[in-house]
């Protein structure tokens, strides 16, 4: 995964961090045995002598452990934090966002995404954002939970029915990336993509106007047909 936002660099970094960590212990804990195999195996019709540690040597691996785990720990809070906070518009992103992030409602149903844009246009499965633009979704559910999960743009997040949680972000760089449902949500949920289109700020405000006038052509064109008595 190539994380093309801030929040996503914080959390490959701490994934890192913890592979780290595992290869170290694992490293730590091999090569202790392997040493003691060596060093304390027992000859052909010999009998093993007893061997234990003293308190000292206890004392020091505990306090090295526990150490260790302290700055695991420690170094796991910092980076989610940074993952979670909220990053500001950059310069080259939309200029109707600098005091307060793009917000997007989006809805999960069975099986399908639909984000609704602050125009009031809408669209379902692909997502269009502003390049250096901080976006917040508000993620919704008309009928079970449903997760969001565009790996290289932020973490994933539910979206739960009755409740609303949020996930933002700010992509960095143009182009296009793809998530896929990462909850059991019902017998087509393999089939439940998203796609998210990292646009210009010009080509998003472009994108949003188009499709609020197509919905508006498209209802007036039903009401049209309604009125002279036919079946839309």
């Amino acid at each position: 995964m190539t994380p093309h936002s801030p929040g996503a660099e914080q959390i490959d970094t701490l994934l890192w961090i913890g592979f780290v960590a595992a290869t170290i212990l694992f490293v730590a804990v091999a090569g202790g045995l392997i040493y003691a195999l060596r060093r304390y195996r027992a000859e052909r019709g010999v009998e093993p002598r007893q061997v234990t540690g003293g308190l000292r040597i206890q004392l020091r691996v505990g306090a090295g452990l526990g150490v260790f785990a302290a700055a695991i720990l420690v170094l796991g809070i910092v980076f989610t934090d940074r993952a979670r906070e909220a990053p500001a518009t950059g310069p080259a992103g939309l200029a109707a966002a600098d005091s307060a992030p793009l917000r997007i409602e989006t809805t999960g149903q069975q099986w399908l995404w639909r984000y609704d844009y602050p125009n009031e246009a809408f669209s379902y499965y692909k997502l269009v954002v502003p390049v250096d633009t901080a976006v917040e979704l508000d993620l919704v559910s008309t009928d079970v939970v449903h997760t969001w999960d565009v790996p290289e743009l932020a973490a994933k997040a539910d979206a739960v029915p009755g409740k609303t949680n949020h996930v933002v972000f700010r992509a960095d760089e143009e182009g296009t990336y793809f998530g896929q449902a990462a909850t059991l949500s019902g017998q087509a949920y393999a089939a439940m993509r998203t796609e998210v289109e990292v646009v210009s700020p010009a080509e998003y405000e472009a994108f949003v106007d188009g499709a609020k006038k197509d919905i508006q052509a498209a209802q007036d064109r039903v009401v049209e047909l309604i009125e002279n008595g036919e079946t839309p």
